[in-house]
């Protein structure tokens, strides 16, 4: 059997000593699954139910990985400091969010000193979160949900200042799954809060990321 991914053999999941009951079995499984897929795919509901299940599962797992950090932060160990046996996992996850359900776990860990770290929302849905001397907020850019078409927004206050930060924002491209539109931006005054404005077409992305290093 060949080892490329064009092998014949290896896109049906059969052996080179398949018969033809066994090809022809495989054939038809394979189309049934992509026919399922696309059906899933092409279809702008159900795509947005199967990712955002994909997304709630991820979450679970940063959210449960956040808790055990922030149980070790309230010993009065700063992030740091905190090591968790036989998970390496945790230096990413504390750092890292997945949808919007992890933002008060995001406000939460500022409190402990954290200035740099991921976080990623849905295209289209919007947030306001306040906890422990922080607030954040994302507008986006859907019309739909109160946009402007142009720009997602997302601002940054903290009570006692220091709330100016810089992003490199990037859009997952809808289509392809693949990371695009990035641009560097750096937070501009607004009223008490800090703010970037990330320019996209809401219509090309399913999720927006933000890297965010606060100054």
């Amino acid at each position: 059997m060949s080892g490329s991914t064009d092998c014949p053999y290896e896109i049906l999941g059969v052996s080179d000593l398949a018969d033809e009951a066994e090809i022809k079995s495989a054939f038809e499984a394979k189309l049934a699954s992509c026919k399922q897929a696309y059906e899933l795919l092409i279809d702008a509901k159900k795509r947005r139910a199967f990712d955002r299940q994909k997304t709630d599962k991820k979450e679970k797992e940063y959210q449960l990985k956040i808790e055990q950090l922030e149980k070790e932060c309230e010993k009065g160990k700063s992030p740091d400091e905190v090591k968790i046996e036989n998970d390496g996992e945790l230096e990413k996850m504390r750092k890292q969010l997945g949808c919007v359900g992890g933002a008060g776990h995001f406000t939460g860990l500022l409190t402990y000193g954290e200035n740099k770290m991921e976080i990623k929302f849905e295209a289209w849905e919007s947030l306001k979160v306040a906890i422990a001397g922080w607030a954040i907020q994302f507008k986006p850019a859907v019309k739909w949900n109160g946009g402007d078409g142009k720009y997602y927004y997302l601002w940054f206050e903290n009570k006692e200042g220091g709330a100016k930060f810089k992003a490199t924002a990037r859009g997952i491209n809808w289509k392809t799954g693949e990371e695009a539109y990035r641009r560097e931006l750096q937070s501009e005054k607004d009223g008490t809060r800090q703010l970037i404005k990330y320019e996209v077409d809401p219509y090309t992305v399913t999720y927006v990321l933000f890297n965010i290093t606060f100054l």
